[in-house]
């Protein structure tokens, strides 16, 4: 069935649910599981000249934000190596989460995106957006979405 099941996770507890399902898919199909974790730069204009945010402050930022990601992936490991599965860490900074996803599925030969949906609808859909409608929809590996 599935042989390489790319797993983003944002954290979050709808991400952690998704997690045990797809720990659950690649141990029935023998599957080896990528943790992925995006980590988005901290925008330009945010610290550019005449802005009162200094460049140690947008560095620690940035530090903190990759160590985030990289407990959030650490999860996904423990999950996988208690149910015997292979696993691979895999936290990098991406323009965006939808395009780091869909890029590391590609660059390590994913054959399934494996990842979860909040769930928005509304004035949230519309402010916040929906990373895992980006990726469906430009993905050309194929995605399940977890509820």
């Amino acid at each position: 069935m599935f042989k390489h099941i790319l797993v983003p996770t944002d954290g979050s507890a709808v991400s952690a649910k998704a997690v045990k399902a797809a720990i659950a898919l690649a141990k029935e199909s023998g599957a080896k599981v990528t943790g992925y974790s995006a980590v988005e730069p901290v925008p330009a204009k945010l610290y550019g000249e005449g802005y009162v945010v200094d460049r140690q402050d947008v560095a620690e930022f940035e530090r903190r934000t990759r160590e985030h990601a990289k407990k959030h992936v650490a999860a996904i490991e423990r999950a996988a190596r208690k149910a015997g599965v292979a696993f691979e860490p895999l936290v990098e900074t991406a323009r965006t989460p939808y395009y780091g996803i869909i890029e590391a599925a590609k660059k390590r030969h994913c054959d399934l995106i494996f990842m979860s949906s909040h769930g928005r609808t509304g004035l949230m859909r519309i402010a916040l957006g929906s990373v895992a409608d980006k990726v469906m929809t430009l993905s050309k590996v194929p995605v399940m979405v977890y509820r």
